[in-house]
């Protein structure tokens, strides 16, 4: 009963502490660096960000003294700085897995090709990486994954993100011997797949968001995305391209996701949905063959059976990070990770018509968006996931609007990490 708090209050007490290094200051960082403020054993020793006076506010918001907060760039001061219990703000993302000090970084990034770097070298330096970067995590997740199990650390996506709180509820119904059939998302934003940053900057800046993460959240990607993580987790697929985007609500979802045959909308179970009535919150539809059980849960209210909604009407994005934290550095557990492969793909679809020698700009942009499809699809038709798109990747045809781009009308950065290491990933079967 109350472990995290009991154990970190006896850390607290013994004079320990968990040290972590914070990647980004944005409004995802901002508001974790506030929370950890809070917590006991939890420290935040570094933070990285290419503006270093926004981690420096940060860190005033969260109540750290400015003359405990030093600028340097340099490992060695780096060091110092730690050392001496103060608190370190950098442009050097190499010091968040080289200072010695650090248990473990926390990507804030959102930038699939960035995370990549920083995950693959944290890893390698055995630190625990806790990804708020879910782009990175569906892209190479499982070839991470597998680096950190033989490195003997975590690699793991935070419970507060829609993924986390759907494992989280699976967890819970695995743990009751029910069977999960779907697991899904509310989506938080209207669906408009040809959004642009430009058409969402008035709505971004009243909601202080960079124009391109609402556009990934409106257009469709980002959840596409969180989809797949969970698909990589679970081992579901989408029932349908992009699935079905079921309109629904806490009372009705037990109709809506059933079987067509049984006056539903899903061709299959085990799969993942996303719906417009069920947001913020995330979902699953479970069952039991047991006849005791469903009398149970009848009685219970959750209705005649013989499939139940569990649902959680709620995520709290970094609020809940520091349960994530607790678990990979205290008791080497993920939240969320890819166990099951790479199953499910995120792939690329036009915007708009892209000409030859254009660059394609990637998650959130005016260009593209991103789909669901099984991996399977994904490798036998070369698509391109969304999350390898780097700023040096190219168009080498004309390419139509709506066109599903594939391998073939592109040329990648070789030399990204997210490339090589999507590519040790297919040639590993992972």
């Amino acid at each position: 009963m109350f472990k995290i708090s009991r154990e970190l209050n006896e850390m607290k007490y013994n004079g320990e502490s968990i040290k972590l290094a914070i990647m980004g200051a944005g409004k995802m960082g901002t508001s974790l660096i506030s929370q950890l403020a809070n917590i006991d054993a939890m420290e935040v020793k570094l933070v990285i960000d290419r503006t270093p006076q926004k981690a420096i506010e940060a860190l005033k918001k969260a109540g750290v003294a400015e003359d405990k907060i030093i600028y340097t760039d340099d490992y060695n001061e780096g060091y110092e700085i730690l050392e001496k219990g103060y608190v370190c703000v950098s442009t050097n993302y190499r010091l968040c897995y080289k200072l010695l000090q650090i248990n473990a970084v926390l990507d804030c990034s959102g930038n699939p090709s960035f995370g990549a770097v920083i995950a693959r070298k944290t890893i390698q330096y055995h630190k625990h990486m806790i990804s708020f970067n879910v782009e990175c995590e569906a892209t190479v997740g499982p070839v991470l994954h597998d680096m950190a199990k033989k490195a003997g650390v975590v690699y793991t996506g935070i419970l507060g993100d829609e993924p986390g709180a759907i494992i989280d509820l699976c967890e819970n119904a695995f743990g009751m011997g029910l069977d999960v059939l779907v697991a899904g998302k509310g989506k938080n934003n209207r669906l408009d797949e040809y959004a642009t940053p430009e058409s969402l900057k008035e709505e971004a800046k009243e909601k202080k968001l960079s124009a391109k993460m609402l556009t990934s959240f409106v257009d469709g990607t980002n959840t596409m995305i969180e989809l797949t993580s969970v698909c990589n987790a679970l081992g579901f697929l989408p029932d349908t391209f992009g699935c079905h985007g079921i309109a629904s609500s806490p009372e009705t979802a037990v109709e809506d996701f059933k079987l067509k045959q049984d006056g539903g909308n899903l061709d299959n179970y085990k799969v993942v949905e996303f719906s417009t009535g069920m947001a913020p919150g995330v979902f699953i539809i479970v069952t039991s063959d047991k006849e005791d059980v469903r009398d149970l849960m009848k009685f219970l209210g959750f209705g005649d059976g013989p499939n139940y909604l569990m649902y959680r009407p709620y995520h709290l994005t970094s609020l809940e990070a520091p349960i994530t934290i607790f678990k990979a550095v205290v008791e080497n557990e993920a939240t969320i990770a890819p166990i099951q492969g790479q199953v499910a793909d995120t792939v690329t679809i036009a915007k708009r018509d892209i000409k030859k020698g254009e660059t394609l700009d990637g998650i959130g942009s005016e260009k593209v968006y991103g789909k669901i499809t099984s991996h399977t699809r994904s490798i036998k038709e070369d698509l391109l996931p969304i999350g390898m798109i780097t700023e040096k990747t190219v168009a080498t045809v004309d390419i139509p609007k709506d066109t599903l781009i594939d391998m073939t009308m592109v040329e990648v950065d070789d030399r990204a990490t997210v490339t090589r290491l999507r590519r040790r990933q297919n040639s590993m079967k992972l």
